[in-house]
């Protein structure tokens, strides 16, 4: 049996090759180490990726497909999943993910509720294209969803379950595979340095209504792995692909009690290698201190991200975001006397949102100054309190409503997850018809805050310096003159397992 794993491009992304997926890279190394013959299609930026997947079924048309998505990825999810049946009809496929693992969170809240809906019928959307879904922790469910008799949904996202990975497990997988996949394709620095993304530790406990996964012990339970198994996978990067920077993808960092431990080995390690480390990653506001940002700064962070999100308390509150506009201004502060870069990341469009809340975030940001920032309209992902929450509107078909703690109020339309691409940065989904908007609030339409965002983020970025980034030119799997019977590196990549 061979099995080829598919990444979806990210058509919302103005830059495909920045970050590797690392989740699907993990299940890859899983299989190579159980001797299981793997590849892994990267059609991360790729325009044509059809033509791709047509070519490599040239070759391998037996193989079973296993698919990752997150919500944005799946109307080329299902792209491929209906191309692959159109080559071959008993094929089969798996998907996984975070969007499979979100949906079927909100599924399970119906269930209990006993009042099936939107999170029902987007799951079924899903299973009508796959033979298996796995949700939750893939490494082990894996092997389960191989299986001739598989179930087909497999709930890895259990605390219970024998497939939910505890700490100990998760300090013994190997390594992404990151083999798998054009190491030399993916072009992110960090201060000019080349850098690559690890996972530290899984899960963040916090219950921000817009955040997806809060429903969801695969995404909410905090799950660190070893100290040891941390700095053995940043040697096995520096000595792998001679890369000293490393880009933290973990939900909050210093969520961890012993985040000044990890950080001193981090040093260690660098000490030993005889190198700087070049790193960045997220924290949570209100929990950062002089003493994380002094210990983080001699480890090698040079730029930290915070989800700031608004300048604005009432929405904070909405939010249930914890961290006051005070606690927000003072992480900024600490930050900045350490010698760290403030990326900060904002949102509007919460429950409450209004034209002076906005204005309030706008200002707020000019105040601190962060060396970096990106504004987003909220978009309501499934397994997030403002989605699996929400109820049906009493008069109007088809909108659903998130009422807030304070009685505000977030309306949303169901979407098609298929077809409605859920984009959420910038305006380069306008400029790709590609945004598709389905939540406002009492005092603004979609629109209003489509405009809004644009205006502000226009006058901030003038005020501050801060240029928008270019769309990365699309990558083009050349399928003439010859060349129809291979791909490149920057899309395939096979395991050399006998």
């Amino acid at each position: 049996m061979r099995v080829a794993l598919v990444i979806p491009p990210s058509l919302f992304l103005s830059d495909e090759r920045s970050f590797m997926h690392i989740g699907i890279l993990k299940i890859a190394g899983v299989l190579e180490q159980a001797r299981v013959p793997v590849d892994v299609l990267d059609f991360s930026g790729v325009s044509n990726y059809l033509d791709a997947l047509e070519t490599y079924y040239t070759h391998h048309g037996n193989a079973v497909f296993g698919i990752t998505a997150t919500s944005p990825q799946i109307p080329a999810t299902a792209a491929i999943a209906e191309h692959i049946r159109l080559m071959r009809q008993n094929a089969k496929i798996i998907l996984g993910g975070p969007h499979i693992t979100l949906v079927h969170a909100a599924y399970k809240k119906e269930l209990r509720r006993n009042s099936l809906g939107r999170a029902t019928r987007a799951l079924q959307q899903m299973m009508n294209r796959a033979d298996v879904v796995v949700a939750g922790d893939g490494e082990e469910a894996i092997f389960d969803a191989l299986k001739d008799n598989a179930s087909p949904i497999i709930d890895a996202d259990e605390r219970t379950s024998p497939l939910f990975l505890s700490r100990q497990k998760l300090g013994e997988l190997p390594f992404p595979a990151r083999h798998l996949v054009d190491v030399s394709s993916y072009h992110y620095t960090i201060n000019g340095t080349p850098a690559l993304s690890m996972i530290a530790q899984l899960g963040c406990p916090f219950n921000c209504g817009f955040c997806g996964g809060r429903n969801a012990p695969f995404l909410r339970m905090v799950r660190l792995r070893p100290t040891d198994s941390v700095i053995a996978e940043m040697r096995h990067i520096y000595e792998t692909y001679n890369i000293r920077g490393i880009m933290f993808y973990d939900d909050e960092l210093n969520v961890n009690k012993q985040v000044v431990e990890l950080m001193g080995a981090i040093e260690k390690l660098g000490k030993e290698l005889g190198i700087e480390w070049k790193l960045r990653g997220f924290v949570k506001a209100e929990l950062f201190t002089d003493e994380q940002a002094k210990v983080m700064y001699r480890a090698g962070f040079r730029e930290l991200l915070v989800g700031f999100e608004s300048g604005a308390q009432r929405i904070l509150e909405n939010i249930n975001k914890r961290a006051t506009q005070n606690d927000n201004t003072r992480c900024a502060k600490i930050a900045h006397e350490h010698g760290l870069r403030i990326k900060a990341l904002m949102s509007i469009g919460h429950p409450g949102e209004t034209e002076e809340t906005i204005r309030e975030t706008k200002d707020w940001i000019l105040y601190i100054k962060p060396d970096a920032f990106d504004l987003t309209r909220i978009t309501l992902y499934p397994g997030s309190p403002y989605f699996d929450d929400a109820e049906p509107h009493p008069s109007e078909k088809g909108i659903w409503v998130y009422k807030a703690k304070s009685g505000d109020r977030l309306y949303s339309r169901e979407v098609d997850y298929r077809t409605d691409y859920l984009y959420y940065k910038g305006d380069r989904g306008d400029r790709m018809g590609l945004n598709k908007f389905f939540a406002y609030t009492d005092a603004l339409s979609v629109d209003d805050l489509a405009n809004l965002r644009d205006e502000m983020e226009q006058d901030v970025r003038n005020k501050l310096g801060q240029p928008y980034q270019t769309d990365a030119p699309a990558l083009q799997f050349e399928h003439s003159m010859g060349q129809g019977l291979s791909l490149p590196d920057f899309i395939l990549k096979s395991s050399t397992t006998a």
